[in-house]
């Protein structure tokens, strides 16, 4: 059996990763932390490992031991209040594993960067309103500037044969942030953001975890994705589906204009720092909000790997909820 090791592997995307890798006959390696909840991997295949990314001697040690012949880095850090976290977890936590590999002569046959689309940014900063390979990046969070700053690190390396994979908003049960919109749909209340719509892009969870692994087990290389479920959705057709998918008839309807969800964002982050935690409704996400297209290129996706998703945006969301009512998330 052919060896893979998954990074964030106790995270959203990780879990139903190293399912989909399990399935495929790999033998998986799952790289966590002391601290991470192991609910949902409890395969008696799944080997565990403990990561320090930041101990690249440790990292060469672990390399030297098991000599991945794939590895896909999915860790890394989508919220936090601090700009100097996001690129010391999603781009100094890279470098440190490729160098890692690079000295101790361990490269793996594929090296997969689970990236974003925010690393590129909104479509409407390019000239056909479309985020393709050759766009100018221009990434409106911190966030996506050091998945970014990742990306440049890795394609500078000629040792590495890497993909990158560029989830475009990846929802599916256990997820947690848009689960925040299902919720509040579920309580009435159907908000949307702007005077216009914004075009919207999804791709389900288990359509992409298949995406990452058959672009890891393919042989083409230092190749790159945008991954959606190649549909375009307004923001109001989104909410309309959710709706429809709780079984709710009805809702309140309230479009707020980004100047006061700027405000609320402000206010909820402060408010965030007196409580230790960090809201869903933030600064970062406000960026994210504000922007008017998220439409990404997928024609390579489609060319190389025969990319056909099985799950719509009405199907992905009609399982997402039943599993949310399932477990007593929606009531």
């Amino acid at each position: 059996m052919q060896k893979i090791l998954i990074t964030g592997a106790s995270g959203f995307v990780g879990g139903f990763l190293v399912e989909e890798a399990l399935k495929k006959d790999l033998e998986v390696y799952a790289a966590v932390r002391k601290s991470s909840n192991l609910q949902y991997l409890t395969d008696n295949r799944i080997k565990f490992i403990y990561i320090d990314f930041e101990d690249t001697d440790a990292l060469k040690s672990i390399f030297l031991e098991h000599r991945f012949e794939y590895i896909v880095h999915n860790a890394g850090l989508t919220k936090t209040p601090i700009k100097e976290q996001y690129f010391k977890v999603n781009a100094d936590y890279l470098e440190n594993m490729v160098e890692a590999l690079i000295e101790s002569k361990t490269v793996p046959s594929k090296f997969t960067f689970i990236s974003s689309l925010a690393a590129y940014g909104p479509a409407e900063h390019t000239h056909k309103g479309l985020v393709t390979e050759d766009s100018i990046p221009h990434p409106v969070t911190n966030y996506g500037r050091s998945k970014l700053q990742a990306e440049r690190y890795l394609k500078s390396k000629q040792e590495i044969n890497y993909t990158i994979i560029r989830p475009t908003a990846v929802y599916g049960p256990r997820e947690k942030d848009l689960f925040t919109v299902y919720d509040l749909i579920n309580k009435g209340i159907e908000m949307t953001v702007g005077l216009t719509d914004q075009k919207l892009t999804f791709i389900y969870v288990r359509d992409l975890v298949s995406v990452i692994l058959d672009a890891t087990l393919d042989c083409r290389k230092n190749v790159a994705y945008f991954v959606s479920d190649l549909e375009i959705y307004s923001s109001t057709s989104y909410n309309e589906l959710i709706r429809k998918s709780l079984g709710r008839k009805r809702s309140f309807k309230l479009r707020l204009p980004i100047p006061l969800v700027k405000t609320l964002g402000f206010i909820a982050e402060k408010a965030g720092k007196l409580t230790g935690s960090y809201p869903a409704l933030n600064i970062e996400k406000v960026n994210e909000l504000e922007a008017k297209s998220w439409v990404c290129d997928t024609k390579n996706l489609v060319n190389d790997l025969n990319f056909k998703p099985r799950y719509k945006l009405k199907d992905g969301l009609e399982e997402s909820i039943a599993w949310y009512k399932e477990h007593n998330w929606l009531k």
